[in-house]
C-alpha cells in the first residue's frame, strides 16, 4: 500500500489534526495510491463558498474512523467499498450513520459488476455513487461541490435544530422554575379569557382546589356570599370596562370551608385582533394579616373591658367597705337583741331571719371583694345540699322576675350532696337564671329548673368531649328557657371570657365563663343543649356524696366568753363603736370606745398600763390601723392588738398578719367571731 505526497492542500492522515473552518475537508478512503493521487490532482486548489477544499488521505477503515472521530465537521467521504476486505467500506457506512448524519458519502468503486449503483443506493444511506472508470476531474469536482452544498445546508439545519433544542430545554427549565415559584409563593397567579373564565390559576396549597377544578370557572367562583354582595359588583364593572385594578380586598372559600382573604390585582389583555383578550393578575393571601388585625382588635376590646372591670372593682371595693359597716351595725344590733329577748321565741325567730339575710349579704360582700381583687378566695369547699341552694336561689331570683315569665321547678328530694362552696354554687345558678331571663326577649315565656340524681353506666353513657365524665353517680342541676336559643356557629365560644351575643352595653360576656369556672373548680362539668328558636338547657354535673351535709353558718345565739379585761375599741364609724362597746360589755369586759384613733393613742400614752387589749379598725381617715398598732406597741409591747378588717386576705390566714398585730377580726363583726378571737388571744 503506497502513500500520496503532499500537494498544495492535500495531506496525509494526521490523528492530531483538528478541523479548520477555512477548509472543506474531504476524506479519501482507498487502498490504491493512484486513486489518492488522481483525487488530489482533481481537487487541487478547488474553492467553494469562500473555502478551499482539503483532502485527507486514509488507507484503512480504522484510519478513517480516527479522522471522523477527531474531525466531525468533515464534509465528504470518498469511499472505496473494498479496502482491506470486500465489504469493509459498506460496514463503515453503517458506523458513520450512527454518529454523523450530515457527512456526505460518495461511493467510488471499480467493481461495478459486484456492487451496482441501484443495490448500494437502496441498501445504504449514501449521497452519490461513482465508478472509478467514470471519475474524471470534472465529474469529481461537480460531485464534491454538490456534496459540500448539501453538507453546508444540512449542517446549518442541524445547528439550528441543536440551538432550538437547547433553547427549548432552557425554556422548559425556566418554565419549571417559574411554575415552582408560582405554586409555592403563597399567592394566586391567574388568567381569564374574554368571557371572564379562568384559563390558568396557581396556588392549590392556598385554595385547596386543583388547577383543573378552577379552569373554565368564572372569576367569582369560590367567593364568599359577603364578597359577592359587597365587592364583586364593583369589580365586575371594572372588568367589563376593560380597566386595570389593584389591591382590591376580596374573600374566597377554601375547599375545606374556611374563609381566606386576598388582595387581588389584574391587567386587561389584548386579543390577536386587538379586541378584548381577558385578564392576567395575582391575588396576595392576607388571611394571617387580617386574622392578626382582628385578634388585635379583640385584645384591645378585652383590655378596655378589663380596665372598665378594674374601675368597677375599685368602686365595688369601696361600696363593699361601706356596706360592710352598715351590715355590721344590723348584725350587731340583731345579736344584741338575741341576748335581750331570750324568752321571746317569736322575736328570736324574726332575728334569725334577719341574721340569715345578713349572712347572705355577707357572702355577697365576699364575692364583691373577690371580684374587686381585694380579697382572695378562701372559703373552703364542703358537703352541701344542692336542693337547699336551689330553693334559696329561686326565692331570691323570683323577686326580680317579671310576672310574664313563669319559673317552674322539678326537684328530687332524696338525693345526696355535692362538695362545693355554697355561695359560689348559688352564684352559678343565679347567673344561669339571669342568662335564661335575658334569652326570653318577648318577655313571655318559662324558665325551668330541675335537680335530680343520675348514674352514668356503660349502658347509658359514652364518654365524649361534650360529656367527659367517668362512670358513677352525679347530681345534675338544669336550667331551661323558652328563649331564642343559640346559633351553632357560636356554641363553642359561649364559655369564653368576654364573649357575648348581647348588644353593646347589655352584657359583659363574663356570666357563663364564671359558671364554667365555678363548676370545673368543684370537679364538675357544664353541658349545653340548644337549637335556634327552641331555647336552651344548661346542665351542671357534680359528683354525688351520700355523707351528711356539713353544718352551715346558720345564725344562732353565740356562746360567749366572760372576762373583766380592759379593752379599747377604735373605729371611725359611730354605730360600730356603739355596737362594739355593747358587745364587749355583754361579755364582761371593761371597755373604752372611741371613733378617734389619735385620741385613743393619747389615752394609751397617758396611761400605758391601763389597757390589756386594743381592737382597731384597719382603714381610718386619720391613721391606718397597722400603723397605729406599731405606735401602741412602742408605748407598751404587752398590749394585745386585734385588727378588724373586711378588705385584706389576711382575714383568714394565720401566718401573714402585719407586724404588731396579734389577731385579725373579720368584718362585719359578730358576737361569735368577736368572742372566738378574744378567747384565742386570752388563751395564749
Amino acid at each position: 500500500m503506497g502513500s500520496s505526497e503532499n500537494n498544495g492542500h492535500h495531506t496525509k492522515f494526521d490523528p492530531d489534526s483538528q478541523s479548520d473552518k477555512s477548509f472543506w475537508d474531504v476524506l479519501v478512503l482507498d487502498d490504491d495510491p493512484e486513486v489518492h493521487d488522481v483525487t488530489a490532482r482533481a481537487l487541487d486548489n478547488l474553492n467553494f463558498y469562500g473555502r478551499t477544499v482539503r483532502c485527507i488521505h486514509t488507507y484503512s477503515c480504522a484510519q478513517a474512523k480516527e479522522v471522523l472521530t477527531s474531525n466531525p465537521q468533515t464534509a465528504l467521504l470518498l469511499l472505496d467499498i473494498a479496502v482491506e476486505k470486500a465489504r469493509d467500506g459498506l460496514d463503515l457506512i453503517h458506523w458513520i450513520r450512527q454518529k454523523n448524519a450530515s457527512l456526505q458519502i460518495a461511493v467510488r468503486t471499480g467493481k461495478t459488476e459486484i456492487f451496482t449503483e441501484e443495490d448500494i443506493v437502496d441498501a445504504y444511506d449514501i449521497n452519490d455513487f461513482l465508478s472509478k472508470t467514470d471519475a474524471t476531474y470534472l465529474r469529481l469536482k461537480i460531485l464534491v461541490k454538490k456534496a459540500i452544498r448539501t453538507h453546508n445546508i444540512q449542517s446549518k439545519l442541524e445547528a439550528e435544530l441543536a440551538h432550538r433544542s437547547r433553547m427549548e430545554k432552557r425554556l422548559q427549565e425556566k418554565e419549571s422554575q417559574l411554575r415552582d415559584l408560582i405554586e409555592n409563593i403563597g399567592d394566586l397567579v391567574w388568567q381569564t379569557d374574554n368571557r371572564g373564565h379562568f384559563t390558568f390559576i396557581s396556588g392549590q396549597a392556598v385554595t385547596g382546589y386543583s388547577a383543573s377544578e378552577f379552569t373554565g370557572r368564572p372569576y367569582e367562583f369560590s367567593m364568599t356570599d359577603d364578597c359577592l354582595k359587597d365587592r364583586w359588583p364593583e369589580l365586575r364593572q371594572t372588568m367589563a370596562r376593560n380597566e386595570p385594578f389593584s389591591n382590591v380586598e376580596i374573600t374566597r372559600l377554601h375547599k375545606n370551608g374556611h374563609i381566606r382573604h386576598y388582595l387581588t390585582s389584574g391587567t386587561p389583555l389584548s386579543g390577536s385582533a386587538g379586541d378584548r383578550g381577558g385578564y392576567r393578575g395575582a391575588e396576595k393571601d392576607i388571611t394571617d394579616l387580617v386574622n392578626a388585625e382582628s385578634e388585635k382588635k379583640t385584645l384591645i376590646a378585652q383590655l378596655r373591658q378589663a380596665q372598665r372591670l378594674e374601675a368597677m372593682g375599685t368602686l365595688a371595693g369601696g361600696i363593699a367597705h361601706d356596706f360592710n359597716n352598715i351590715l355590721g351595725g344590723i348584725m350587731g344590733y340583731a345579736q344584741l337583741l338575741q341576748f335581750d329577748l331570750k324568752e321571746n321565741s317569736k322575736a328570736l325567730s324574726y332575728i334569725d331571719h334577719i341574721l340569715a339575710g345578713c349572712n347572705r349579704a355577707k357572702n355577697l360582700i365576699l364575692q364583691i371583694l373577690e371580684f374587686s381583687r381585694q380579697r382572695e378566695r378562701t372559703r373552703p369547699e364542703k358537703l352541701t345540699d344542692p336542693v337547699r341552694i336551689v330553693n334559696e336561689t329561686m326565692r331570691l331570683f323570683r323577686a326580680s322576675l317579671p310576672s310574664s315569665i313563669r319559673l317552674n321547678a322539678e326537684i328530687e328530694r332524696d338525693i345526696g350532696c355535692i362538695r362545693a362552696d355554697p355561695s359560689q354554687i348559688h352564684q352559678a345558678i343565679m347567673n344561669l337564671f339571669t342568662n335564661a331571663s335575658h334569652a326570653i326577649e318577648t318577655a313571655m315565656g318559662e324558665i325551668g329548673i330541675r335537680v335530680k340524681a343520675r348514674e352514668l353506666t356503660p349502658e347509658n353513657h359514652t364518654r365524649s368531649p361534650a360529656l367527659d365524665l367517668d362512670y358513677g353517680k352525679y347530681i345534675t342541676i338544669s336550667v331551661q328557657d323558652t328563649g331564642k336559643g343559640i346559633e351553632q356557629d357560636v356554641v363553642d365560644q359561649i364559655f369564653n371570657p368576654y364573649f357575648t351575643t348581647k348588644t353593646r352595653g347589655d352584657g359583659t360576656g363574663l356570666g357563663l365563663s364564671v359558671v364554667h369556672g365555678i363548676v370545673t373548680r368543684f370537679n364538675g362539668i357544664v353541658t349545653l343543649d340548644t337549637r335556634p328558636g327552641s331555647g336552651s338547657i344548661f346542665t351542671l354535673y357534680f359528683p354525688e356524696y351520700r355523707s351528711k351535709e356539713e353544718p352551715d353558718d346558720k345564725p344562732r345565739p353565740p356562746s360567749i366568753i366572760q372576762s373583766s379585761a380592759r379593752v379599747m375599741f377604735i373605729d371611725d364609724e359611730p354605730m360600730l363603736v356603739d355596737i362594739g362597746r355593747m358587745m364587749l360589755e355583754k361579755m364582761g369586759f371593761r371597755v373604752t370606745a372611741t371613733q378617734d384613733p389619735l385620741a385613743g393613742l393619747e389615752r394609751i400614752r397617758d396611761t400605758p398600763d391601763r389597757y390589756d387589749i386594743v381592737i382597731t379598725d384597719m382603714t381610718m381617715p386619720q391613721i391606718h390601723g397597722a400603723k397605729l398598732a406599731l405606735k401602741i406597741k412602742k408605748i407598751n409591747p404587752n398590749i394585745s392588738i386585734i385588727l378588724a378588717t373586711g378588705f385584706s386576705n389576711i382575714v383568714q390566714t394565720q401566718n401573714a398578719t402585719p407586724a404588731g398585730i396579734d389577731a385579725v377580726l373579720p368584718k362585719p363583726i359578730t358576737m361569735g367571731s368577736l368572742s372566738r378571737t378574744l378567747h384565742e388571744l386570752l388563751s395564749k
